[in-house]
C-alpha cells in the first residue's frame, strides 16, 4: 500500500465521515430536511470545516456519486458482469444500497435542477479511494465516469454498433434519472422493474437480467 500523508488521511476520514453520516441520516430525513447543524455535530465538526470540504449539503451526494462509481470500475475490472448484464448490475445497484436508491436520486434531481451553473468538480484523493474501496485501490483500479461504464457494457453487446453508443448512452441517462420521479409520483418505492424494463427497451434481450439479491 502507498505511504499516505497524515494530512491527506485526515482530510479524507473526515470527509468520508461527513458522507457516513449524510447517508445515515437520509434512512430517516430526506435531505431538505437534514440539516448541517445535526450533521456536524454527529459528527464532532464544524460548519466552517464541513464549507472547507463540500460547497453546500447536496454536493455531498456527489460526492457519494465518485464512491459509486468507483464500485462500478471495479466490477468491469474484475469483468464480472459482462454486455447487458453489467448494465443490469449497474441499475440494480442504485437500488441495493441501505439508503433507499430512489431517495438518493431525488435527492440528485432535486440538487441538478436548483444549480445554475456547473458545480465544482469533486476530485477524491487516492486515500479516499482507498477509503472507498481498499481492494480495488490495492488492484490499481481506475476510476471511471458513468459516461465511460456505459460505453464500455455496451461496447461487449456485438449487436450493437459504434455509432450507435452515445444515442443509447444518453437514452441509458433518461434512464436513470427518469425513473425515481416515475416511481416517486406513483408512490412506488421499487424501482428495478422499471429500470429492466427500460434496459430491454433499450438495448433489446441480449442477456438475462440480474436477479436482485
Amino acid at each position: 500500500m502507498e505511504n499516505f500523508g497524515i494530512r491527506e488521511k485526515k482530510a479524507a476520514l473526515l470527509r468520508v465521515s461527513i458522507l457516513e453520516e449524510m447517508l445515515r441520516l437520509l434512512q430517516t430525513k430526506s435531505i431538505n430536511d437534514l440539516t448541517l447543524e445535526e450533521l456536524c455535530s454527529n459528527i464532532n465538526t464544524t460548519k466552517v470545516t464541513f464549507f472547507k470540504n463540500f460547497s453546500y449539503k447536496e454536493q455531498v451526494l456527489d460526492y457519494f456519486i465518485c464512491k459509486w462509481l468507483y464500485d462500478r470500475s471495479f466490477d468491469i475490472h474484475r469483468k464480472r458482469y459482462q454486455g447487458e448484464a453489467g448494465l443490469y448490475k449497474v441499475f440494480q445497484s442504485i437500488c441495493d444500497d441501505t439508503v433507499p436508491g430512489k431517495k438518493i436520486m431525488i435527492s440528485l434531481i432535486q440538487y441538478y435542477s436548483k444549480l445554475t451553473e456547473k458545480p465544482p468538480a469533486i476530485e477524491p484523493s487516492p486515500y479516499e479511494y482507498y477509503l472507498f474501496n481498499k481492494e480495488a485501490f490495492d488492484q490499481k483500479v481506475e476510476p471511471l465516469s458513468l459516461q465511460q461504464v456505459f460505453m464500455y457494457h455496451l461496447s461487449e453487446i456485438k449487436t450493437i454498433h459504434p455509432s450507435q453508443y452515445n444515442e443509447f448512452v444518453c437514452q441509458l441517462f433518461a434512464l436513470m434519472y427518469g425513473v425515481p420521479i416515475q416511481t416517486h409520483i406513483m408512490e412506488l418505492d421499487d424501482m428495478y422493474p422499471f429500470y429492466e424494463a427500460g434496459i430491454k427497451r433499450i438495448v433489446g434481450e441480449q442477456c438475462p437480467p440480474v436477479t436482485p439479491l
